[in-house]
């Protein structure tokens, strides 16, 4: 019986821990579906980029406004031609 609660509470914790890890990276392939990085960003700092996201007038960045300053910034480093 003891056996069973402890794998079960185990499957649960790894649970915990793994699905938001899973869940958690940002997708920046749906800024290819309207952007050319290289081309709509150039000249811009991440700074403007990251505004240019969450422009509320803008209703295909909606998803946008939930996404944390950490989260813009790896999708614009890996949007961005180095």
């Amino acid at each position: 019986m003891k056996r069973k609660i402890v794998t079960g509470l185990s499957l649960l914790a790894l649970a915990g821990i793994g699905m938001p890890a899973l869940g958690g990276d940002p997708d920046a392939n749906q800024c290819l579906e309207c952007h050319e990085p290289a081309e709509d960003w150039a000249g811009m700092s991440v700074v403007e980029i990251m505004q240019a996201a969450r422009a509320p007038d803008n209703k295909r960045h909606e998803k946008n406004q939930a996404l944390s300053d950490e989260d813009l910034r790896l999708i614009i480093a890996k949007l961005l031609p180095q």
